[in-house]
């Protein structure tokens, strides 16, 4: 991950423990974000999926798909950190990290503005 230079909060950390900070909040992240959608992934098991790589027993598809999604989201956010401004192509970039579903939809397309209007 890159480091965060100008966040206040790290002056006088060593990189080991910026590095354990961003690392936790990623994890804490990933599970309040995914528990208010109504994933039931444990904190735990959250820390194994972003950590290992791997699935864990008893988890859905879709549920380890959401932890994936959203570790991807947030890479991207503490790469935008870094950048003066944020773009187009970069709200883009975080809407198709957290989609899981593999159908293609022409009136929401990932990554890309929803062509169709709410309630038809």
């Amino acid at each position: 991950m890159k480091e965060l230079k100008h966040v206040k909060a790290y002056e006088g950390l060593s990189s080991y423990q910026k590095r354990a900070i961003k690392e936790r909040l990623k994890i804490e992240w990933i599970y309040t974000s995914n528990a208010i959608e109504g994933n039931s992934v444990s904190l735990g098991d959250i820390a194994f999926i972003v950590e290992e790589g791997l699935t864990v027993s008893g988890v859905t598809l879709k549920e380890h798909e959401e932890v994936v999604g959203h570790a991807r989201a947030i890479d991207i956010v503490y790469g935008l950190l870094s950048k003066d401004e944020i773009e187009e192509e970069d709200i883009f970039r975080l809407h198709k990290a957290v989609q899981t579903s593999l159908v293609i939809d022409i009136d929401c397309p990932l990554g890309a503005y929803k062509v169709e209007v709410n309630g038809k």
